[in-house]
């Protein structure tokens, strides 16, 4: 019997305003009295610094983003520095990963193939990269391995928050503000760059959850208005 889960779109949405959601959901999972998420949401202009972040990784001050429309914040994710904007799908799985997987690594490995097989729906050829998490590209322009999907999770009661950005088309040049990851030989593309046609977010959410259900085997539903106002 395949197990269902719900998703939520917010839209275009600050960084916070839908962390904020994404803690509520998170609650009520732990408490029981909620449904596992996959929560899609694109970001307004943001730097995230995950629990890794090193200092170095962040070129520009709080002052000098502010001035390109770029705001900044902490985040409890693993790893290190992160690039959201416009352009860019940001998906949330909030669920009880020990379900569905054996451990942590398992579950990012299955995240990352997730993203892979979306990519090839569109005729790209998404890989991995041993040792650097996230799912990277040949960028066609460069002949360059690129990052085009960043990874970080976390786990807090056994329940999963953050997840993965894929990179449709965002303001690539925002990206150079940071040293994305803390990886400083290796660059970041998008499907656009790499010569997708052109995608709505909208859509790659629907295929996104079309390979998600693939691979986990679930059935994953909308969930209606009422219920998010609820959260």
């Amino acid at each position: 019997m395949k197990k269902d889960l719900n998703w939520i779109d917010l839209g275009l949405i600050t960084y916070e305003d839908a962390f904020i959601i994404q803690e509520k959901i998170h609650q009520k999972c732990v408490d029981g009295t909620g449904t596992d998420t996959l929560l899609f949401q694109e970001n307004y202009p943001v730097i995230t610094l995950g629990r890794g972040t090193q200092e170095k990784n962040l070129l520009h001050s709080a002052e000098e983003l502010a001035a390109m429309g770029i705001t900044l914040t902490s985040v409890s994710r693993g790893g290190d520095i992160s690039y959201h904007g416009n352009g860019q799908l940001i998906v949330s799985p909030i669920l009880h990963f020990d379900q569905y997987v054996k451990g942590a690594h398992q579950y990012v490995r299955c995240l990352e193939q997730i993203v892979i097989n979306l990519l090839a729906h569109y005729h790209l050829k998404g890989k991995r990269i041993k040792g650097r998490s996230g799912v990277w590209i040949v960028d066609p322009n460069t002949g360059e391995d690129k990052k085009i999907s960043a990874l970080g999770i976390a786990v807090s009661h056994g329940v999963t928050l953050h997840g993965m950005s894929i990179n449709v088309n965002p303001n690539l040049q925002h990206f150079s503000t940071i040293i994305p990851c803390g990886i400083e030989d290796k660059g970041v593309t998008s499907m656009a760059t790499c010569g997708c046609p052109p995608v709505t977010l909208s859509e790659l959410r629907d295929q996104f959850i079309l390979a998600f259900d693939a691979m986990f085997g679930t059935q994953t539903t909308k969930n209606n208005i009422d219920e998010m106002n609820k959260i």
